[in-house]
Parts: structure tokens; sequence; C-alpha cells
């Protein structure tokens, strides 16, 4: 019995969606263990301070790159006059992609108008970081050119730009995003899974559920695992749909499932669907699949 049921209305905060995945912060990365950069995280919402904005443009400019990205992370926290224009005027001369990418962000946290066609330039980078970086800050736009800039990112041929992508989707709420990630999920992309749990609902369930046995058993769980964890997908006959569907996951990924929802739902009041989840995850241990 499925029925279409919005998640929550618009907005889940940018940030909340970033914590979801493993990023990077604050406009100068985190050092990773892997040699693959991972998405960067959507901009802070840090309180403005005060710099020396003279001295601190002559740093960006400067040669020295680590020097260059601490600087542009400052001018993104600064709202004072000649901020935002050193961050635009570097990035239209040009940065490498080591400060290229923090200036983006730090572009991003000013939520400026102005800096859509600058950014736009940077979805269409050679470095897939950067370009990641430029489709984050474009999703906080509703520049028509910002968003198709961002949809096409769905389309780009690195995983951590599509990632950066389905979290603006996420973020946004965007309904007309979710065939392009169930796309993706079809296709094994790791941050599909993420943005279409976080636009739980129960015709999402339903869409992710079709693709058992087509998309990789792992993310098809992880994804429905998280919806059953949504507490707005309303009649309980929904929850006891999305616990039979992840019933037909084989391997550990329902498991796994089966185990989040059955911990995070209380014994009482009783509910069907936590009780069919016992039941099956006790025939899972049981060996009986």
């Amino acid at each position: 019995m499925w029925s279409k049921t919005r998640f929550d209305p618009f907005l889940m905060a940018f940030r909340a969606i970033a914590l979801a995945l493993p990023l990077v912060t604050g406009g100068v990365a985190v050092a990773q263990k892997s040699a693959r950069p991972a998405a960067p995280t959507l901009p802070s919402t840090a309180a403005p301070i005060n710099i020396d904005v003279a001295a601190t443009r002559a740093e960006l400019f400067g040669t020295d790159s680590a020097r260059a990205a601490v600087a542009a992370a400052k001018l993104g926290q600064s709202r004072q006059p000649g901020a935002l224009d050193a961050l635009l005027d570097g990035l239209a001369m040009g940065f490498v992609p080591a400060v290229a990418g923090p200036a983006i962000d730090a572009v991003a946290e000013h939520r400026s108008p102005v800096a859509v066609d600058v950014l736009l330039h940077y979805a269409r980078y050679r470095n897939a970081d950067v370009r990641a970086r430029a489709t984050l800050a474009l999703g906080y736009s509703d520049d028509k050119r910002a968003v198709a800039a961002w949809r096409a990112a769905f389309s780009d041929g690195d995983g951590v730009v599509r990632a950066a992508a389905a979290k603006v989707a996420a973020a946004r709420q965007d309904v007309t995003s979710i065939e392009p990630l169930l796309v993706l999920l079809k296709k094994g992309d790791e941050a599909s899974a993420v943005a279409l749990a976080a636009m739980a609902s129960a015709d999402i369930a339903r869409r992710v559920a079709e693709l058992i046995g087509e998309a990789p058993d792992r993310l098809v769980g992880e994804c429905l695992g998280a919806i059953l964890l949504s507490p707005n997908l309303g009649k309980e006959e929904i929850y006891v749909e999305i616990v039979r569907a992840v019933g037909k996951i084989p391997g550990d990924e329902a498991v796994v499932a089966l185990t989040g929802f059955i911990g995070a739902t209380p014994e009482k009041p009783p509910r069907q669907s936590r009780r069919e989840a016992q039941v099956l995850y006790e025939q899972r241990l049981g060996g009986d699949n």
C-alpha cells in the first residue's frame, strides 16, 4: 500500500545534509587517508569576522598556496567591503586548484547573486574537486542558470561532482532530482542513497524497492533502512511495506537495515512493522533467507 507522502516541508538545512557524507570543511581541505578527494561540504554559517581586507587580499594573490587558501577562507567569513570582490577578482584571473576550491567555498559564504557567472565558469573547470565546490555553491542560488548547472552535474563524469549535485538536491528537497538520483542509485553512486533517503517518502521507497536486484544491494539496503527511520511517512501500512521490501534484499544488507529499524523503534506501542522486522531479522540470523 504505497502512497505519496512528503518527508518535510522544503529545505533541511544545507549543513545538516552535509553531515550525512564525508567531506572537507571551512574552505581548507582536511587531510584524507585516501588519495581520492571527497566531495566538499556545503558552506558554513559561521559568524562574520573583521579582517584587514587589503592585507588578506594580498595573501590571496600571493605565491604561497597554503596561505592563499587560508586568506580565501577569511575573506569568505568577512562581510566587509572588498572581501567578496577580492575573491571574485582572483577567480576571474585564475587560481591553481588548491586555491580555487577554497576561494569558491568562500564566495559561497557570501550568498551573492553577483557570483553566479564566476561559479558557472568553475562548474565546467577541469579539476573535479573544483567543479564539485562550484556545484555546491550554485546550490544556494535560485538563478535559473545556477539551478540548471547543478542539475547538469548529475551527468558529470566524476563521482565527486555527482555527489555534490546529490547534496544540493537533498538540501533543497528538489523532487525533480528524484529520477536522476534513481538512475545514479542503479549505477552504484554512493551519494544517491543518502540524497533519496533525505527526501524520504512512500513513493521514493517504492521506487527504490523496485531496484532490488538491479541496483547494488548495499545501497538499496542503506536507502530503505534510512527511509524507514523517518517518522513522517504516514500510515503504518507504509512502514510494513518497506520492511517487507527490505526483507527481499539478499545478504547482510537487509540485516543491517532491519537492525537499525528495530533498535530505533520502541516496543510500545506495538507496531506491525517492528514485529515483522523482528521476524525477518530472526529468520536471517537463523539462516532462513
